[in-house]
């Protein structure tokens, strides 16, 4: 199965790959997920960068309805370029249970 997963830049000129399409199994939690695949897709930078992660989200929405408090359902703590700690809203759940094949991924603010 496909995840399409989209994220906002980080700085200026930082345009490339900013969508990939990532492949996950039946059954395969969100935090394998987030911690084996997506926080490799993301970029970094020196010291802690935090990343919200929203489900049903996609980069041509409109930020408001984007980065709805209610799609927010994890936060990717990456330190330089390794993946620190998954933080996962409501507990650990298959990626399937969401019911959606788009992910999206902003920096915490």
């Amino acid at each position: 199965m496909l995840m399409h997963l989209s994220r906002e830049s980080v700085s200026n000129g930082d345009d490339y790959d900013r969508c990939a399409d990532l492949e996950y199994q039946e059954g395969e939690m969100l935090s394998t997920f987030l911690r084996s695949k997506v926080s490799i897709f993301l970029p970094y930078t020196n010291g802690l960068t935090v990343w919200s992660i929203y489900m049903d989200s996609e980069e041509n929405q409109e930020i408001s309805e984007r980065e709805a408090s209610e799609k927010k359902v994890a936060f990717i703590h990456k330190i330089e370029n390794r993946c620190a700690k998954v933080e996962i809203k409501g507990g650990d759940r298959a990626v399937s249970s969401f019911g959606t094949d788009k992910m999206y991924c902003a920096v915490y603010r």
